[in-house]
């Protein structure tokens, strides 16, 4: 897998992440259905939108070209 795919999917997993975590905070705010488990679901989002944001930044610290290389 290329670095460039890699991105791809992780931009693609932040967006998703994204749009989830507005959908379980309006859960949260007007819903009423039990909040332990849309607190529960919205922190695992968090945690996956976490772990797709420092899988970007490795990336993109790992696709730099060095001093030698240019």
């Amino acid at each position: 897998m290329s670095l460039r795919q890699l991105n791809t999917i992780c931009y693609t997993l932040c967006i998703v992440c994204i749009v989830a975590g507005v959908v379980f905070a309006l859960i949260l705010i007007r819903g009423d259905i039990d909040n332990k488990i849309a607190w529960k679901g919205f922190m695992t989002i968090g945690v996956f939108f976490l772990a797709s944001c420092l899988t970007l930044s490795v990336n993109k610290m790992m696709d730099k070209p060095t001093k030698n290389q240019a």
